[in-house]
């Protein structure tokens, strides 16, 4: 089995982590770093709880160190854990600087460990759907992708990811995810322009944000607000033949944080009202409706990849070496929103 020490244990830690790493055959948590050991013990009887992951590392022998904990701590954590010679998973950002994030890709290839970011996004069941209907050429040449992340979320809570602070605000929250999907299917783009906004009352950090990649032949945008409380527009997908519309998000995240197991026949698995729809053009010229089942969502398949990967060598479900363009296009857009201008990627 793969022992694994969790560092943290919020809502990151037991909604996105946890019950995988439980389920799971090849995961033991053996080790939790946590400031609420009676919370820990209550979930995880066995495990060994400590206040700080350098004095744990310095006893325990694990392979795998889980980082769940604030934005400017993974950096400096997943240092720490691969200097200890473990394999890493750390939630997304990977880190908050491209240089942070050469550097431990770098340490983690010396050490000859697996450092993996917690991109499960690249796993959603409407990403893999639109990622397979680009692969079938469904929609021709693509000219235009719109990924949003909506929420109504109009008032801001006294939380870190709200407050002010390195690594803070919602465009180091979600951007990270829709960034990597971006990348994932046309890769990195030649231009990027942005516009990150507060705009919430007695806000402390952005939580509204629009950036546009630019690519010589298409044109991906890609946002978020926290002022939708309709269905949210998931995917606007077109190309030469047709386009691709998707409303809501992926279910996994609210079948865990209501508790759904993962034998229930309906885990993963979207809603048929809220498939995407499919507009092309037939041989005649004339427009055809299809309703496009979305996959079967794969959180699942990450840990399952993670494990094989650890064990056997393989490339991991987000090897960091693939994150830190990223981190770039986050850099780069923060500095195009300050001077309000598209700069170039490279």
């Amino acid at each position: 089995m793969i022992s694994t020490l969790l560092v943290g244990f919020g809502f990151s830690a037991t909604t996105f982590h946890l019950p995988f790493l439980n389920y799971l055959p090849q995961f033991s948590v053996d080790v939790v770093i946590s400031s609420k050991p009676d919370t820990v013990k209550a979930l995880l009887p066995h495990a060994e709880v400590y206040s700080s992951l350098e004095e744990a590392l310095k006893i325990h022998d694990v392979d795998l160190v889980v980082i769940t904990t604030p934005n400017h701590l993974h950096a400096p954590q997943a240092e720490l854990a691969l200097a200890h010679n473990c394999h890493v998973l750390v939630e997304k950002p990977f880190t908050l600087s491209s240089s942070d994030a050469e550097a431990l890709v770098a340490l983690a290839k010396t050490k000859e460990k697996q450092l993996c970011v917690y991109h499960n996004r690249r796993f959603d069941g409407d990403f893999l759907t639109i990622k397979q209907l680009i692969h079938d050429g469904k929609l021709g040449d693509i000219k235009r992708l719109e990924s949003r992340f909506d929420r109504f979320r109009p008032m801001p809570r006294d939380r870190w990811r709200e407050n002010a602070g390195p690594g803070s605000g919602i465009f180091w929250d979600l951007g990270p995810h829709l960034i990597d999907q971006a990348l994932q299917l046309f890769g990195e783009p030649e231009k990027v322009s942005a516009n990150i906004l507060a705009l919430r009352e007695n806000g402390q950090s952005d939580d509204t944000f629009d950036i546009t990649l630019h690519y010589s032949d298409k044109v991906v945008k890609l946002g978020s607000s926290a002022f939708q409380a309709g269905a949210t527009l998931r995917y606007d997908l077109q190309g030469t033949k047709g386009s691709f519309r998707k409303f809501y998000l992926d279910p996994q995240e609210d079948q865990l944080r209501a508790g759904l197991s993962f034998d229930d026949e309906n885990w993963a698995k979207t809603k048929e009202e809220q498939h995407g729809v499919l507009v092309v053009a037939n041989h005649s010229g004339a427009l055809e409706e299809e309703t496009i089942e979305t996959f079967k969502g794969e959180y699942l398949t990450f840990f399952n990849r993670l494990a094989h990967a650890i064990e056997d060598g393989n490339f991991s479900p987000a090897d960091a070496s693939t994150v830190i363009p990223v981190i770039k296009i986050i850099e780069l857009a923060m500095n195009a929103n300050e001077q309000n201008k598209a700069l170039p990627f490279n």
